[in-house]
């Protein structure tokens, strides 16, 4: 890979990344537009330098399981 490629893990929430307006509109069940199933806390892996490439997505349940495996992540690329 291309050594200007900066990859960065982040915190997102289904609502604030407006989601639950994308999967309602595009007429999914609302037990997956309200909260994603219930796994509304997610990490993205975006390259800095073009935020609309998501490279990988994991969705938790908990905002408690979610920074755990964030923090795991980020350990593995320091």
């Amino acid at each position: 890979r291309g050594g200007s490629m900066r990859q960065k893990y982040v915190k997102v929430h289904w609502e604030t990344e407006e989601l639950d307006r994308y999967y309602r509109k595009n007429h999914y069940p609302e037990k997956v537009w309200k909260d994603n199933e219930g796994m509304p806390f997610g990490i993205y892996l975006i390259d800095e330098d073009d935020f609309g490439s998501i490279d990988y997505v994991e969705w938790f349940r908990t905002e408690e399981e979610r920074d755990k495996e964030f923090n795991e992540l980020i350990k593995e690329e320091a």
